[in-house]
């Protein structure tokens, strides 16, 4: 039987496969929650390639199908970063979602290098981003912590260009947070466990979200 990181790599690269020449896809939800991920293939951010955040598409996947959660995900590289370009196709998809479903959380999905030595990075923009429900964001970085090692706005702090501070700039009622993992807890199959508890901690936040 395959381990749950390799299953979800698995679905994440069938995915990718089934939606290849689409920019992004869309996958409706029932919860008033939007999962996110820009990076889950090559971008280029000002005539630079980056790096291809396998893991953040994979945990966006299985955590909006265990949640029920509306999603989007980049699925083709059209020499365009949408955490970073604005105006951008995703971004004005992204709100488009949030108008017609009356999205309340955006949880926007990304990569973090491992030698960076966190676990996993909250972006919040200095608050801005969660301000609306400080103690729901609180709670969260509590439950992460007890297992995690965990860091608030460093390296990354979800700022102006980002999807999640571009959601907060214009629907200023919603609760935006950019979370960022460290890839060998979710890409590496020795991770499994750490994997798997990350992930329970996470779905079991949203559902308790409406």
């Amino acid at each position: 039987m395959k381990s749950l990181i390799r299953q979800t790599q698995a679905k994440r690269k069938a995915f990718i496969k089934a939606n290849k020449a689409k920019s992004f896809t869309v996958v409706e939800g029932k919860r008033r929650v939007l999962i996110s991920a820009p990076h889950g293939v090559w971008q280029v951010r000002l005539g630079k390639g980056k790096w291809t955040e396998a893991g953040s598409l994979a945990i966006a996947l299985y955590v909006a199908e265990k949640t029920e959660s509306f999603l989007i995900a980049k699925t083709k590289c059209d020499f365009d970063d949408a955490n970073f370009d604005d105006p951008s196709d995703y971004k004005n998809e992204v709100y488009r979602l949030i108008a017609e479903n009356r999205i309340k959380y955006v949880i926007d999905f990304h990569g973090l290098a491992h030698n960076r030595g966190i676990d996993v990075n909250l972006g919040t923009h200095i608050g801005k981003n969660v301000e609306v429900n400080k103690r729901l964001f609180n709670s969260l970085k509590a439950d992460l912590e007890k297992e995690f090692v965990v860091s608030v706005d460093n390296p990354f702090m979800g700022s102006v260009r980002t999807v999640s501070s571009s959601v907060k700039n214009t629907f200023p009622e919603i609760w935006s947070l950019q979370i960022e993992v460290d890839w060998e807890i979710i890409d590496k199959k020795k991770n499994v466990e750490r994997f798997k508890r990350l992930t329970e901690i996470i779905i079991s936040f949203i559902n308790l979200l409406w």
